[in-house]
């Protein structure tokens, strides 16, 4: 539903803007003070405003809250996830229960600014700003559907939310006696984890004597129960030593081949060397770094004649003589040229 916060927006004209995460070093800015919720009231191309509230934790997980103004009920929608600092130009990456990532850039210690999917600046008269308020505000959601991984031992259940990776006590109300039963009969021995859809409402268990209060999962629907795992949620992934799989080069898509090698590069720590490859032929070669600043020399290539979809050889070995900085948002990197502009994305996989 974040979609509609930047792609239908009215009056709202996205350019690449580079000095937001590219063109010269950045001084980090932090975001003291932990949790922290910050809101507002961001456009809205379909209502009269999306009354927002985006609460970050220190340990790395968030949750959120949007009204649509002036739409009929169910006009709500409530998220929870993770969250990372892109590597330069201080960007909140944040990913929850659906698979789109939402960009913020930190204008200051009180402030976000969203950006649009591709996290670039949205340059608008609208506002697009949330503000840190006085206080932060406390874990109380209700969400469906919610995944994770139930676990039932001890006399006792337990959840794992995928997205966020939270670890929650489940209170025995609701649907938990459908869920238990359901667990009970599919586990193939105690406390092993199965992947369980339920609609649910976080919130804060009574507290125990002598202890603070802690969110707990209360189980208001059970949906289903299986053997699985969750998704892979959101990490910041490191330059070196990763394979960078090749997704978009000079704006266009790279169709990534069903077998064989995938366009992609490493840039491995030992001698700073560099492999890769274009889709078809094995790329060597050396880089140089100084912080954001990057070089990428290549020495050599292999010279097979191949046919098949996704081969950039030629275009991916030219691209690459242009770079000059990079960044990573989550799993994604990027490399651009010296004017700021995306020359490559990459993803972690």
């Amino acid at each position: 539903m974040f979609e509609k916060l930047c792609v239908g927006a009215l009056m709202a004209f996205v350019f690449w803007h580079p000095e937001s995460v590219n063109a010269t070093e950045a001084v980090p800015v932090p975001l003291p003070q932990l949790p922290a919720t910050f809101s507002g009231t961001l456009p809205c191309a379909s209502c009269e405003g999306i009354q927002t509230s985006i609460t970050l934790q220190a340990d790395g997980t968030f949750f959120s809250r949007q009204l649509y103004e002036g739409q009929a009920s169910p006009n709500q929608a409530n998220d929870l996830g993770r969250w990372v600092m892109s590597h330069y130009g201080n960007i909140v990456v944040m990913q929850g229960q659906n698979s789109e990532q939402r960009y913020f850039r930190v204008k200051s210690a009180d402030s976000l600014e969203m950006l649009d999917l591709e996290a670039r600046s949205i340059f608008s008269i609208l506002n697009y700003s949330l503000n840190r308020t006085s206080s932060a505000e406390t874990l109380d959601l209700k969400l469906f559907p919610l995944n994770g991984l139930y676990r039932y031992f001890a006399d006792s259940g337990r959840f794992t939310e995928c997205a966020s990776g939270l670890d929650l006590p489940v209170v025995t109300m609701g649907d938990n006696a459908k869920l238990e039963n359901a667990y009970l009969r599919l586990r193939a021995e105690p406390g092993q984890a199965l992947l369980a859809t339920v609609y649910a409402h976080i919130k804060p268990a009574p507290p125990m004597e002598g202890q603070n209060s802690t969110p707990s999962l209360h189980p208001l629907r059970f949906e289903n129960i299986a053997k699985g795992d969750c998704a892979p949620r959101l990490y910041s992934a490191s330059l070196k030593d990763q394979f960078w799989t090749l997704v978009q080069l000079k704006g266009k898509p790279v169709v990534l081949p069903e077998t064989g090698r995938a366009p992609g590069l490493m840039l491995h720590t030992d001698n700073s060397r560099l492999s890769g490859s274009g889709g078809c032929n094995q790329l060597l070669g050396s880089y140089s770094m100084d912080g954001r600043f990057v070089q990428l020399n290549m020495v050599a290539a292999t010279r097979m004649a191949c046919l098949s979809p996704g081969n950039v050889d030629a275009e991916l070995i030219e691209t690459l003589t242009q770079v000059k900085t990079w960044n990573i948002l989550g799993q994604r990197m990027e490399l651009y040229d010296q004017l700021g502009r995306l020359l490559a994305r990459f993803e972690a996989r």
